[in-house]
């Protein structure tokens, strides 16, 4: 059965002054996405001190997670690898460590092709039947544009993907409904928004191959 694994690391984490503090808004925000426990098989987990890996059931939730995670230590970047195929050994549901297989492999060796460019999302493994060409170039295209933006922007997009209305993020964030819709407008987030529900269909479909 194929399973959705998520490693992810921070860029340049040496060089960061306040380290600890990035460290703990991340697990502070990683244990808050636990808490949310719908198609987590293994939790957000951290690894090494500046990478976390996980272990999904589905792609409904992934790219959400990615955006609250950017936005809780912006403005640090980080690296998201997102694979799908087989495990070898059993799913760990306390902690993910102690697992390994295809997925994982797939998704660390994306990790350390990341590091050696500017990209800092990537897809690996295998999409059957699936346009695996343009679920690269799409994920591209979001990375560029995530590269780009305010925190407030990612909590924007991540907000209106969980379905929150304009005016609740106007609030929330303590701007006008104005400001929203400018972020909106200006980010495309319209058409972000479908890509990433297109991207989410395609890595479902593989999943239940």
């Amino acid at each position: 059965m194929n399973r959705l694994i998520v490693i992810a690391d921070i860029v340049a984490s040496r060089a960061i002054t306040d380290r600890a503090d990035v460290q703990h808004d991340l697990k502070a925000e990683l244990d808050r996405l636990n808490r949310q426990a719908d198609g987590l098989l293994s939790p957000y987990t951290i690894t090494l001190g500046d990478e976390f890996q996980a272990v999904l059931s589905t792609a409904g939730r992934v790219f959400t997670d990615m955006l609250a995670i950017r936005a809780a230590i912006y403005p640090v970047r980080l690296r998201f690898a997102v694979s799908i195929g087989p495990l070898a050994t059993p799913i760990n549901p306390d902690q993910a460590i102690g697992m390994d297989g295809p997925a994982f492999h797939a998704a660390r060796e994306s990790i350390e092709q990341l590091k050696q460019g500017d990209h800092q999302l990537a897809l690996a493994g295998e999409f059957p039947g699936q346009p695996q060409d343009l679920m690269h170039s799409t994920l591209n295209l979001l990375d560029r544009h995530w590269q780009s933006w305010q925190a407030n922007r990612l909590v924007i997009l991540h907000r209106l993907l969980q379905g929150d209305t304009v005016a609740t993020l106007a609030k929330s964030l303590k701007i006008s409904e104005q400001a929203v819709y400018k972020n909106i407008r200006q980010g495309g987030l319209d058409d972000v928004t479908e890509s990433i529900q297109t991207l989410t269909r395609y890595l479902d479909a593989a999943l239940a191959e």
